[in-house]
C-alpha cells in the first residue's frame, strides 16, 4: 500500500536490479561500476553519483525474492480492490527479458529459480482465485505488451 509522506502518497514505487557482466564484457576487461550503498536502497555510479530508490537488487538477487519484495504486494492488493501496474524499462541487454519472465526457453521453463516476475505472479493470481472461489465470482482481464 502506498505511504505517506507529510500529506503526500507516493502510489509508485521504483526497483533497480543490477545484472551481473556478461561473459563477453568481462572479455573486454570490463567492471562494475555501479555500487550499492550497504543497508539502503541507495547505489553510487563511479565515484560521486549517488541514486536513491525504493528497492535496489545486486547481481547475485534471486528472481524469487525480486518478486516477493516488489510484486506480491501488488497481487496481494489486487484481492483488495486495487489496481496494479508493473513496467519494465532500461536500456537493451540490462535484462529486463529476464527479469519479467519472458524469455522461457524448455529447460528454464522447468526450473522455478529462473521464473520471472509475469510467471510468479500468474501463478499467485490464479492460487488466490482458486482458493477464493466457493465465495466469489471473478473475471479477470490483463493486459501485456513487450515492445
Amino acid at each position: 500500500m502506498p505511504e505517506s509522506t507529510a500529506d503526500k502518497v507516493i502510489p509508485v514505487r521504483v526497483g533497480l536490479r543490477i545484472r551481473p557482466l556478461n561473459p563477453k564484457e568481462l572479455g573486454e576487461g570490463c567492471q562494475q561500476c555501479i555500487n550499492i550503498v550497504p543497508g539502503r536502497p541507495q547505489i553510487v555510479i563511479g565515484n560521486d553519483k549517488a541514486f536513491t530508490y525504493d528497492y535496489v537488487f545486486d547481481t547475485g538477487s534471486a528472481q524469487e525474492n525480486i518478486f516477493n519484495q516488489t510484486v506480491e504486494p501488488l497481487v496481494d492488493g489486487l484481492f483488495n480492490g486495487f489496481n496494479a501496474t508493473v513496467l519494465a524499462y532500461g536500456q537493451t541487454g540490462s535484462g529486463k527479458t529476464f527479469t519479467m519472465g519472458t524469455s522461457f526457453t524448455l529447460c528454464s521453463s522447468e526450473d522455478e529459480t529462473f521464473h520471472g516476475i509475469i510467471p510468479r505472479a500468474i501463478k499467485r493470481i490464479f492460487y488466490e482465485i482458486d482458493s477464493r472461489k466457493e465465495k466469489f465470482d471473478f473475471l479477470l482481464k490483463v493486459s501485456f505488451l513487450e515492445v
